[in-house]
């Protein structure tokens, strides 16, 4: 198969530009009459990275929210998705959209299709669809994709809207420390070193502090991003730098609590979800894994998955593994005895989701006095390094 970048002219007049994969350049004019479209250029290759529109979560939920009110209404699956690709306003979905039509027209499945684009369309979104075209269920798969992207995007709205103050302060502390340094300091150094006595060793760190940054704040800026690239770098390409990094974040005294109830409640969601929609818990738990996107509890859900593969019970596979709280613990095992396993995962997943907030209060309230008292100190610093030398060289004055 080969990749066109093509630009043709639709029935109004209007051009469309598009990527199609296909066998040769008759198939690309075939593909585009079929679609009312008539060839004016095209060009072999994939479009630069930059140039491709970013799909975001927003344009996915209105993406779900269409699907469901389209085929409870009855309307076939291949016509609207047609529809939606004809009326969507978005050029990144508007391509996306048109793909998976060329898929459906081929005989593939809309499961096949969205996970044939998954840089759009995220994992949870195929696999569920798949479990929607198995029980006939695909109008209510897409009420729940709905909502758990509707959930999705408002945690990390509150976390964005929860970090806006404490970024900006952070931002604020490095300018003024930066001022500082490189303006401010330097001329007042003459005016300190012309007193004509010893310094006190606040003075002379400050000195030496602006003297450095002079000298090697632009080796010392390449420094710090030479140590994130290389950082990132590790993060990607060692699986065990990375675990160890997830390992050691779980363990810090409040981001840590944070971080683990956090994939708690994703888990709990995402796996009450796929339970609910007829797919196999071994499935089930197999699909979580990747969605955790947390590499430690990964490997507990896997170790979960191995257990309950060999016979034990979905509750002693979770305790096995000591990843996971005695209240988790309880609920499964009561879901498991009354056959209502689905319910008490949401009933999970509300819990946590009310612990992530408390516990992103506490972070953000924690963060900003913290932010302010270093600020505070830095200035309380700074006056004490100027104003020591010139009380002392007052108070030596004779009358």
């Amino acid at each position: 198969m080969t990749s066109y970048r093509y630009i043709a002219i639709d029935q109004y007049g209007q051009r469309q530009r598009g990527v199609l994969e296909l066998p040769d350049e008759q198939a690309l004019m075939a593909s585009l009459q079929q679609q009312s479209l008539e060839l004016l250029t095209f060009k072999l290759g994939q479009p630069w990275v930059w140039r491709q529109p970013r799909v975001g979560t927003q344009a996915l939920i209105l993406f779900c929210v269409q699907m469901e009110q389209l085929l409870q209404a009855g309307v076939p699956l291949l016509q609207a998705v047609a529809e939606l690709a004809d009326q969507n306003e978005h050029a990144g979905m508007m391509a996306a959209l048109r793909t998976v039509q060329r898929d459906l027209e081929a005989g593939r499945l809309l499961s096949q299709a969205l996970q044939a684009q998954p840089k759009v369309f995220p994992p949870l979104l195929g696999q569920l669809v798949d479990a929607g075209e198995r029980t006939g269920q695909l109008p209510e798969i897409f009420g729940h994709l709905t909502r758990t992207l509707s959930w999705q995007a408002e945690l990390l709205s509150q976390i964005r809207r929860g970090l806006t103050y404490p970024a900006v302060l952070c931002v604020m502390v490095a300018l003024a420390a930066y001022v500082m340094l490189t303006f401010l300091v330097p001329q007042m150094a003459s005016f300190l070193q012309s007193l004509g006595q010893e310094l006190p060793w606040s003075t002379r760190l400050l000195l030496a502090l602006s003297d450095g940054m002079m000298a090697y704040g632009g080796w010392l800026l390449l420094g710090v991003i030479a140590l994130v690239g290389a950082f990132m770098l590790a993060m990607r390409r060692s699986p065990v730098f990375a675990f160890f990094l997830d390992q050691r974040l779980l363990r810090l005294p409040v981001i840590g609590r944070l971080l683990h109830q956090l994939v708690l409640a994703r888990l709990c969601r995402f796996l009450g979800l796929m339970y609910q929609t007829g797919i196999p818990l071994l499935q089930a738990l197999a699909w979580c894994q990747p969605l955790l996107q947390q590499r430690v509890m990964e490997q507990a859900l896997s170790e979960v998955h191995q257990r309950v593969q060999a016979g034990e019970s979905l509750t002693a596979g979770f305790a096995a593994t000591q990843q996971f709280p005695p209240l988790m613990l309880r609920m499964l095992s009561v879901g498991e005895t009354t056959g209502a396993l689905d319910r008490m995962l949401f009933q999970l997943a509300v819990f946590y989701d009310r612990e992530v907030q408390s516990q992103l209060q506490l972070v953000l309230r924690l963060l900003e006095p913290a932010l302010t008292i270093a600020l505070g100190m830095m200035l309380l610093f700074l006056m004490a390094a100027v104003m020591l030398p010139v009380y002392d060289s007052f108070s030596s004055l004779r009358y």
